[in-house]
């Protein structure tokens, strides 16, 4: 092989590089976005279920049924049942609220790390070599 040829190869694997790069950046760029998205959507849930509970009035019942429509939109299914089910609760006995908000938290954690052990699965069995990759969905 002459000395042209040569120089065209790594001219080529360098722009295939470079394309390889850019393609990398901004799935990771979108990951992130997404990721501070869910994080500051389950951090005001969270805000708002707590002026809730410790001060009912109509306003933070308002407050926090804005957050449950973000977690509807940007959080994970599983997050948005648990939300759900407290709310399904909220007259009925402590223990399955508390049940459904300890839920809640579980999702939240396992939805927010991109590799988790945590179950997240409402009445189902959990079996930890299955999510240990556990991917955020697209």
């Amino acid at each position: 092989m002459d000395w042209s040829a040569a120089l065209g190869l790594i001219g080529l694997g360098a722009l295939l590089k470079s394309g390889v790069d850019f393609f990398l950046s901004r799935k990771s760029a979108r990951t992130d976005l997404q990721y501070k998205e869910k994080r500051e959507t389950y951090i005001g849930l969270l805000d708002a279920l707590h002026k809730a509970a410790i001060e009912p009035s109509d306003i933070n019942s308002k407050n926090f049924a804005l957050w449950q429509t973000r977690v509807q939109l940007f959080g994970s299914p599983d997050v948005a049942k648990a939300v759900q089910g407290i709310i399904d609760t909220n007259d009925g006995p402590r223990e399955k609220r508390e049940e459904f908000f300890s839920k809640m938290l579980k999702c939240m954690k396992a939805d927010l790390s991109s590799y988790t052990l945590i179950p997240c699965y409402l009445g189902k069995s959990h079996d930890p070599t299955l999510s240990r990759f556990r991917q955020p969905a697209p």
